[in-house]
């Protein structure tokens, strides 16, 4: 009984230690599962900024380094690549790098292979060496610890066109019978372009969808051939204009106007003063009383009402002598912000009409009368009739004889932009022509006149490439 009892016992234990294998196996197993792990978790990247004996390329450098050494990367676990979702600046050049991947924290891995157009059958990387990227493509293979491969691409994305460069494309020309003209974009509907011309001593009009150019003329009533082309304003959807003997003519569809009867006589139509609704703009426009300019409100151009205070010039409501009374171009900037609720008004002729002018006023409407806040009187940079001012960018723009100038501060600035952004030598020199930018970030050129003054009838369009969509 004693033998059957230990044969008994001997067998339990040799059970037992069967059990105690078989959970002893179980917990390797579980490791080495683990340890099949190969995955990069995270990645990042530096590199020193590259020294450049020109001094502002050295700038240009830092700026460009000072954003690679910010780069985030993206890790595609299924397709295997890793990639910075945000392109590296236009004309970054990257050649020795520092890689910073980052594997399972509790396993690591055994092995991380790199593969390069130069290397045969790759190199093994010690993960502190600095890589060289310049060639590519670069391709990571990492072994787990249980030897199992997974191989990711790298692809360092960089900008491969300039940013700030604009394309310029010619577009179909006005017909070639075209005089001093004006393009306006309607947008309401089907965005369409209407061109006003004064051709043979007689006022016409072209329209065209801006979706694909194609000019049709459409018979114009009730606008003389002595109408002020540059007058024509779009305000509220309803087109407003004044010709040369001080009448004035309404539209609502640009095509029949009517003739209207002012309560002034009105010499200009500066622009519209923006207000929080757009039922409360309102046009600014100049008036002529007993010899002299003024400033006057309207909403139909019938009821003027006169500006009776000026900010600049509180005792004296008289058109300020340097501001121009005519051929000025105006920009309305709309906004929910007060302060950047402005009509801003640039260059143009005085109320002589012997002195071109230069300056730049923004014009806030006041319950009372008008805020004027003139800027750079003696701006050389562009003057008189002929430029255009125009939104772009998060900036004002302006545009004479094929020189863009650039202001962030509505004008009380200006600076000559950069040699990129200039026109395409494909573009001969103009000025007096229509700027209009549509929702598609394009700037539409359109018609002017040469230097020789010559009227031109060719149309371009162009887009900063940093704002394609």
């Amino acid at each position: 009984m004693n033998i059957k009892y230990i044969t008994y016992l001997f067998s339990s234990l040799f059970f037992t230690f069967l059990l105690m294998s078989c959970n002893d196996d179980n917990t390797t197993t579980t490791y080495g599962s683990s340890s099949k792990d190969a995955q990069i978790y995270s990645f990042a990247m530096s590199a020193p900024t590259p020294k450049r004996s020109d001094s502002l390329e050295q700038v240009k450098q830092n700026e460009i380094f000072a954003i690679v050494n910010k780069t985030k990367f993206a890790i595609d676990q299924v397709g295997e690549i890793i990639y910075n979702p945000d392109s590296l600046p236009y004309g970054t050049e990257l050649e020795k790098v520092l890689l910073t991947p980052t594997f399972n924290s509790t396993y690591g891995v055994s092995k991380v292979t790199l593969f390069t157009p130069d290397s045969v059958g790759g190199y093994d990387w010690n993960l502190t060496d600095s890589v060289f990227v310049k060639k590519a493509p670069l391709s990571i293979r990492v072994i787990s610890q249980a030897g199992v491969p997974k191989d990711y691409k790298l692809d360092i994305r960089i900008h491969k066109i300039d940013p700030d460069t604009i394309l310029w494309n010619k577009m179909t020309s006005y017909p070639a019978a075209i005089g001093e003209s004006k393009t306006i974009l309607l947008k309401s509907g089907t965005p369409t372009f209407f061109t006003y011309t004064v051709v043979s001593g007689a006022a016409k009009l072209y329209t065209s969808p801006s979706s694909a150019i194609s000019w049709t003329q459409k018979t114009l009533n009730g606008l003389p051939a002595t109408i002020k082309i540059k007058s024509i304003t779009v305000y509220n959807d309803v087109f407003y204009a004044v010709d040369k003997d001080g009448k004035s003519y309404k539209s609502a569809d640009g095509v029949s106007w009517a003739k209207q009867t002012p309560s002034e006589v009105v010499e200009s139509i500066i622009g519209v003063l923006p207000e929080v609704n757009r039922t409360d703009d309102q046009l600014l426009v100049t008036y002529k009383d007993a010899g002299k300019y003024y400033f006057g409100k309207t909403k139909d151009l019938i009821s003027v009402a006169p500006v009776s205070y000026l900010s600049i010039s509180p005792s004296d409501n008289e058109l300020p002598a340097n501001f121009p009374l005519n051929e000025g171009n105006a920009y309305t900037n709309y906004s929910s912000s007060k302060n950047d609720r402005v009509l801003i008004v640039t260059c143009g002729i005085d109320k002589t009409g012997a002195k071109d002018l230069s300056g730049t006023w923004v014009i806030k409407n006041l319950s009372e009368g008008l805020e004027l806040s003139p800027s750079q009187q003696d701006s050389v940079m562009f003057a008189g009739k002929g430029v255009s001012l125009f939104p772009y960018n998060k900036q004002m723009y302006t545009l004479k004889l094929n020189q863009f100038f650039i202001s962030s501060t509505w004008g009380q600035k200006w600076n000559v932009a950069a040699s990129k952004q200039m026109l395409s030598k494909e573009i001969s020199r103009r000025k007096d022509q229509t700027v209009i930018i549509d929702d598609q970030n394009y700037i539409w050129i359109f018609g002017g006149v040469s230097e020789n003054g010559t009227y031109l009838n060719d149309v371009w369009r162009g887009r900063l490439n940093s704002l394609i969509p």
